[in-house]
This record gives C-alpha cells, structure tokens and sequence, in this order.
C-alpha cells in the first residue's frame, strides 16, 4: 500500500491540475488550494505538443481535448511580409497522437478541472498555504483561513512567483527578466492560417496560432525594458506600432485595435531550478521550477509531464520517499532544461536580426537549417517521458 494517502496540491493551473488528477486516479485523497478566488483563467492560448496530448490520454481527456480545438501537423517561417521561408513537418505524435492540438487556455483548464473534480480532488479557492513545517514523514500546513491540516505530500504547482518555491530555496533561484516581452491578441482565423507560423521580422518577431475553425491568437516577441509597465489603456496604440512592418493579417489585424481590444502584456522571466526540486515531503513542479520563452509550446506541457511523472515515480513505492523524489527531480530537469536551453537559443537568434542586410542573411539560414533544428527537437519531445 502506498504510504501517500493524502496530499496537498498547491496551484490550481495546468500541473496542477493534472497532478491532482493523477493522484486522485490512483486512490490517493487530494485537497487542491488555489489563490484565486475564481478560475477565471487569463492568458489567451495554448499549443498542446503530441508529448503533452500523450498525458491528457491517460487522464481519458484526449478526444474532449482534440474535439474542442485546433489540429495541425507543421509550422511555417515566412518573412515579415508573409513571404515563405522555411515549413517544417513535425515528427511528434503517432497514429494515435497528432503532433499538436492547440486551444484557448480557458477550455484546457475547464477539460482539466472536470477530470480533477470526477477523480474525486477537494478544491479550495482563495485559500494559501500560509505556513509549513516539515516533520519526519508528514507536512503540516497552516492556511490562509486559519485553519491547520497535515499531509503525507505537499506538490507545489504555484507558479512563476511560487510561495512554495520560496519555502524550498528562498531568493537562491528567481525567475529574472530577460529584456523581452509577449503581446497575444486574438481574432478571426484566416483559411489558409492552417497551422503554427511565425512571421520574422527585423527587431522583432510575430506570428500565430490557430485555436479553432474561427480563432486564432496573434502573438509578437521583442525588446523591451527589464522595468517595463504598460497602462492596459494604451496596449492598442503600443502593439500597432510595434508590428507596424508586418503584413497579411497582422496589418489587418493592427486596423482594428482599439482600447475594447483584448491584448495580454507579459514580460519573459525565464528560470531553470536546479535539482532536487524538494525538501523532505515538499516538492515543485511546472512554472514553479522553470519557465521558458514559448517557441517550443512547452511550458504547460512540461507542467503536465511533471504532474504525471510525480504521480508515477511517487507511488510506485519501491525505495524510500527521499529517493522517489529524487528520481522524480532528476528526470524532470534533464527534459526542462533541454526545453529551456533550446528555446532560450531559438530566441536570442531571433532577436539578433537588427538590419535589413541580417534580414537577407537569415532568409537562408533558416530555409537551410530551421527544419533541422526543428525535428531536433520533435525526436527528444516525442520519446517517452
């Protein structure tokens, strides 16, 4: 019998979620906390990767997920003006498996959290785990409310600015600004955006991402102050000059953004914890112990890997806690890190395109090399986690 029957879930976003679910699904009593009051999700969108849709399976989510958004198989590079550069086929997934399914952030987390709830997880809003204390093989927990509880395991999935990140390491290991930042807006798909693309300009980077038959989200990548904060009433005007140099839908896009328009601003902080990512019965995953800029589309499937892979190594019970968490740290780094390293690299390149004459240089690296790097890439994600 396992000797995890009770555990606390802190986070209630993608590895959260799936991490609860996980264990519920295997008899383990789960109480989920999550800060917000309200799941009401922001962001705008999210590319589920076939290693990712791969975890949704085991959870019998993945015709409900495949159902509700977008499928593709390849990504496009053109230049600023839509001009092709580079497609790239990708080696993820399998007969069963498409290589992505992209969707609203709002509809992944619904999916989510009705598998979480039909497994049988406790979920409370607006609660924080306001203290912990570690004991020799439980976790005893204060909450926000007041109250007080103990656990055989406390998982936390709390994201970027994690409290329980804080409880393991301190200030040792902080998510820190990169001098970049994301714009995401959503609008109507055009027919023949069939896929992921991005659009490479000069200083700057945009493209897209289809969510389903009608939607696509619009993002774009570049500089900006470490410091940098925007009013939200000025977020129109900003991005509009920003992508000012692109065409095709991004310049019909830029028509249309007013104040109403619902833009999302968030800087890139990206970390890499190193391991081990716990201490005696408190242990991290997803935004908590590593963030990376998006080009890969594997931050929230790094966080459901990481929920699954904790589930599994936590209760297949065959050496002490200790080592179980270990394995369980050791795996996960070895795989993020690879995310972090490669993503990191595919966006300082891209950043480093300052001139029209680096523009014409670039046009044929990437139609000879992108492809390459790409299903690099493909083959480590798609091999078993």
């Amino acid at each position: 019998m396992s000797d995890v029957r009770r555990m606390l879930v802190v986070g209630g976003g993608v590895g959260g979620l799936t991490a609860a679910a996980c264990f519920a699904r295997r008899g383990v009593e789960v109480v989920l906390i999550e800060k917000r009051p309200t799941f009401d999700i922001p962001g705008v969108g999210l590319g589920q990767p076939a290693n990712a849709l791969r975890v949704y399976e085991t959870l019998g989510l993945l015709d409900e997920i495949l159902q509700t958004g977008f499928t593709y198989d390849r990504m496009h590079i053109f230049d600023a003006g839509r001009r092709l550069l580079a497609e790239h086929k990708f080696l993820l997934g399998d007969e069963r498996i498409p290589a992505f399914c992209a969707l609203s952030r709002l509809e992944l987390h619904r999916i989510l959290l009705g598998a979480a709830e039909r497994a049988g997880v406790q979920i409370r809003l607006g609660v924080t785990a306001s203290e912990i204390s570690d004991e020799k093989d439980r976790v005893g927990v204060k909450f926000s409310t007041g109250e007080s509880d103990t656990f055989d395991l406390l998982a936390g999935f709390d994201g970027i600015r994690s409290a329980i990140r804080h409880h393991l390491v301190g200030t040792a290991f902080v998510p820190r600004p990169s001098g970049y930042g994301a714009w995401r807006v959503q609008m109507p798909r055009p027919d023949f955006v069939r896929g992921m693309e991005f659009l490479q300009g000069i200083g700057s980077k945009t493209g897209a991402m289809p969510l389903n038959d009608d939607t696509m989200y619009v993002f774009h990548i570049r500089p900006e102050a470490p410091d940098a904060w925007f009013a939200e009433k000025d977020y129109a005007s900003l991005l509009k000059e920003r992508m000012s140099q692109y065409g095709s839908y991004v310049a019909e896009l830029c028509a249309t953004l007013d104040a109403s328009s619902d833009i999302v601003y968030s800087p890139m902080e990206p970390l890499m914890l190193p391991w081990p990512w716990f201490r005696g019965r408190v242990v991290i995953g997803g935004d908590a112990a590593h963030t990376f800029p998006p080009h890969l589309t594997q931050g929230a499937a790094m966080a459901a890997e990481d929920g699954y892979v904790l589930a599994r190594e936590v209760l297949n019970a065959d050496v002490c806690m200790n080592d179980r968490l270990m394995r369980y740290s050791q795996q996960r780094y070895a795989r993020c890190a690879f995310v972090y390293t490669f993503s990191r690299q595919w966006l300082d390149d891209e950043q480093s395109i300052h001139t029209p004459e680096q523009m014409e240089a670039a046009r044929t690296e990437i139609a000879m090399n992108a492809s390459t790097r790409i299903g690099a890439s493909d083959r480590i994600l798609n091999s078993p986690i």
